[in-house]
């Protein structure tokens, strides 16, 4: 297929494969071309000449995935859009205010890329801390005017004549709007503080589902489940995804014989970037119809060889709460954060939390299974009695349980 033809397939499918994720470091060539694009026309941004990824890293590293965050807009594997929250003034009582950029590849334009990203920025704001959403845009600019007005954001203000374009007096305009939490969306109640959010994040999920259906990893999955897992096979691309996207380390207790652990080294692969993978396993037998095996740990090893990504993991052989298996994950980790935890192995999974809590990143993704089972599952009381407790007192937030009893969620503990 010819490059014109594959931009062409990708323009025409955006609207229906968006992901929207955390912009990596890697994305900023990409978020800088976007930008570069607009700064001829004179109508977006203030900037009268192009930049470089190198002037802009400092910038890219200021922003914080807890406040302010950098997104990314990604449709077929390419970033076509990207969205960032910045302060808005440096004075505290504005720590409630941000201003937000949001930019798309022109070739992606009217197709509801940005309405997306606008969209997922109001309702992920109160979660974020903040009570009202800024941006600033020239008053020529017309159809961002427009865009910002459909979703609810009011002229704020006017600076008359404030920049000067192609010898061009043009005005800059306010345009803000307060968040969920303070007022209704399309004259419903407004939701408690951090529900919208959540509603946004299990819609998003179920979405990123029905696209990687649609992608090779698909089929390559269902041989990994087929062979080498007892999760579902929509839990094995969502810890597929989650390590593909995330910022940090992964670590996985309860390896089993890997299947978990290839779905998240194909995600590491295909994210582009070097993030560490640790998987602890004791070993030891099972007998099972399907997945029977007289040694796990070597089995582990050796289906982690066959798919070719044995350097990609790193495997740790004991118990996840045994003192030596604890350093050994520390001194792996170093300085590094974990940012998807996998949990499936026996039914303590807040003692397994604890044993790790302070490596865990705010906002870590979170995959644990056994949440429910039948009679035969002596495991799924006590696990859902320990999922429901961290959800009870605000420290993991739900999103969702997906395949035959897995929970899915993100840490917001401290």
């Amino acid at each position: 297929m010819s490059t014109v033809a594959l931009q062409e397939r990708r323009s025409q499918s955006a609207g229906t494969d968006l992901i929207i994720r955390d912009a990596l470091e890697s994305d900023l060539p990409a978020i800088i071309d976007i930008y570069n694009a607009t700064v001829p026309t004179r109508v977006v941004t203030a900037d009268l000449e192009p930049t470089t990824v190198e002037a802009r890293l400092p910038w890219f590293r200021e922003h914080s995935p807890d406040q302010h965050p950098f997104w990314v807009a990604e449709s077929g594997g390419c970033v076509i859009g990207w969205l960032d929250f910045k302060k808005f003034l440096p004075r505290c009582a504005y720590r409630g205010t941000a201003e937000i950029s949001v930019y798309v590849d022109e070739k992606f334009r009217r197709r509801g890329v940005a309405r997306r990203m606008l969209a997922n920025a109001i309702s992920r704001a109160p979660s974020l801390g903040l009570n009202a959403l800024v941006g600033l845009i020239f008053g020529h600019n017309e159809p961002s005017l427009k865009l910002f007005e459909q979703l609810g954001f009011q002229r704020w203000g006017q600076l008359p004549g404030i920049a000067r374009l192609e010898n061009v007096e043009r005005d800059l305009v306010v345009m803000g709007r307060h968040c969920p939490s303070r007022q209704a969306i399309g004259g419903l109640p407004a939701l408690p503080t951090g529900t919208s959010n959540q509603l946004n994040d299990c819609l998003s999920l179920m979405r990123t589902l029905m696209h990687y259906r649609q992608e090779p990893i698909h089929s390559a999955l269902l041989k990994i489940r087929n062979k080498y897992s007892m999760l579902h096979l929509d839990v094995l691309l969502l810890i597929y995804h989650f390590a593909k996207i995330c910022s940090g380390a992964i670590l996985e207790v309860g390896a089993f014989i890997g299947g978990a652990t290839i779905a998240a080294a194909f995600g590491v692969r295909d994210s582009g970037r070097q993030k560490k993978l640790i998987a602890i396993e004791p070993g030891g037998s099972v007998k099972h119809k399907r997945l029977g095996t007289r040694n796990i740990f070597r089995d582990l090893e050796r289906n982690l060889a066959r798919q070719g990504v044995s350097e990609l993991a790193t495997v740790i052989k004991g118990r996840s709460f045994d003192p030596a298996a604890i350093s050994a994950v520390h001194r792996e980790l170093g300085s590094d954060e974990i940012a998807l935890l996998i949990l499936d192995a026996d039914a303590g999974k807040r003692r397994d939390i604890e044993c790790y809590r302070d490596k865990l990143a705010k906002g870590c993704w979170m995959v644990i299974d056994d949440y429910r089972g039948g009679d035969s599952n002596v495991k799924s009381a006590p696990s859902r009695a320990d999922v429901d407790a961290l959800i009870t007192e605000g420290s993991l937030e739900p999103l969702g349980f997906y395949g035959w009893s897995t929970c899915v969620g993100r840490w917001r503990g401290q």
